[in-house]
């Protein structure tokens, strides 16, 4: 019998041990610790489901059942991408309508091609046994039970991630299919535009480190010369956010009510700068309590992040480490305290880590202290304490 390929067993044993993890721990947490009253239950006849569908979810559901609705300086469901509910509202008819197992289901096949195309672009940037940490790592991520919630954290994964695959392999049309969802996703989705662009641009010789030389910008004009089609298919990119765009003028006379309704969630415009140093002084006069673990652990992970930044652009070139300053920063300027989960989505940190988790001790450090915060995380998660 013909073994599968590792492309396809190590995403695959990942997916499965860590999705028995937080089912596990999820499903004891949620019988054995005390919840609030009051809460949303997703599906009356499913605990198990409703574990799965918390804060967010409620909007996904709304507009999946209902459309679309914005009242100004309240929050509104119009905050919200509509590619996932889209799929929720399609997939759910042959489910007799249950869009909670639909984006449950949706969710999780995501997550796994996730998985898959992360080991295949990790493989080509690196090798195969960083392929192997890298789709541990994300798998076990402390916040990675989003991925089977239902929030568009998994589809954002196999997209962007798919996206910048086919764009390494100069399937150019292919990266721009995937990157036009993307941007119907999520309003960072957009960014994968420019990270195409700039793959575009390194396959005809031009990069950063090199731009000051005279053939950098030969190379150029002979790319524009012979493969103009190329740019333009690409550019085409931002049409999954420009059509949500004319979706809202049309609708509600507000283009850019998706920006406009954040400040509903106290999410108001500020500097990176003054973000973290709020940030900092709140860690240090708050109690020591649930809200207390939730926001150090945001701290960690954005100051983490942005300290791995710096080694990206090292090994993997400046496209990768923009995108994820860009997806550090954007965030970071509202003060938002979901940094961990927005964070799952910056592909190319895992990408790092796995190169790095070729050493024995740095994956036993990551491995243990991932699934270990896992565990934790995925009991908070389950009895409706926010955590990101």
């Amino acid at each position: 019998m013909k073994k599968l390929p590792k492309w396809l067993t190590i995403p695959l044993l990942a997916f499965a041990l860590s999705r028995l993890l937080i089912f596990g721990v999820g499903t004891l947490a949620d019988t054995m610790l005390p919840t609030e009253e009051g809460h949303w239950v997703a599906d009356e006849n499913s605990p198990f489901l409703s574990m799965w569908a918390k804060w967010d979810s409620q909007y996904y559901v709304d507009i999946a059942t209902n459309g679309y609705w914005y009242r100004p300086s309240q929050q509104s469901n119009v905050a919200f991408f509509p590619l996932y509910p889209m799929l929720m509202r399609v997939a759910s008819i042959p489910l007799g309508g249950n869009l909670i197992l639909t984006g449950f289901i949706i969710s999780n096949l995501a997550f796994l091609g996730g998985l898959i195309f992360l080991y295949l672009l990790t493989e080509l940037e690196f090798d195969s046994n960083s392929a192997k940490h890298a789709a541990v790592y994300l798998a076990f991520f402390p916040v990675s039970f989003f991925f089977s919630s239902v929030y568009t954290e998994s589809l954002f994964l196999l997209l962007s991630v798919g996206t910048m695959y086919f764009a390494r392999k100069q399937k150019w049309m292919a990266a721009t299919i995937f990157g036009i969802l993307t941007a119907a996703t999520r309003n960072l989705g957009v960014l994968m535009w420019a990270l195409v662009v700039w793959e575009w641009l390194r396959v005809q010789g031009w990069t950063m480190t090199a731009i000051h030389k005279k053939e950098t910008w030969t190379n150029l004009f002979q790319g524009l010369k012979h493969h103009w089609f190329e740019l333009i298919v690409i550019s085409l990119i931002p049409l999954g956010l420009l059509v949500y765009v004319y979706f809202l003028q049309h609708n509600f006379q507000r283009p850019l009510a998706f920006i406009e309704t954040q400040s509903a969630w106290m999410q108001e415009q500020s500097t990176p700068i003054t973000v973290i140093t709020k940030g900092l002084v709140k860690l240090a006069t708050t109690e020591l309590n649930k809200g207390w673990m939730t926001l150090m652990w945001n701290m960690v992970t954005r100051l983490g992040f942005l300290a791995l930044v710096p080694f990206i652009w090292f090994k993997l070139g400046e496209g990768y480490a923009i995108y994820v300053l860009i997806l550090l920063v954007a965030p970071t300027n509202t003060g938002t305290g979901s940094l961990m989960r927005y964070m799952l989505a910056a592909f190319p940190a895992f990408m790092l880590l796995g190169w790095w988790g070729r050493r024995e001790v740095v994956d036993r450090a990551l491995s243990l202290s991932f699934a270990v915060l896992l565990g934790v995380f995925v009991s908070i998660f389950v009895n409706w304490i926010f955590v990101a």
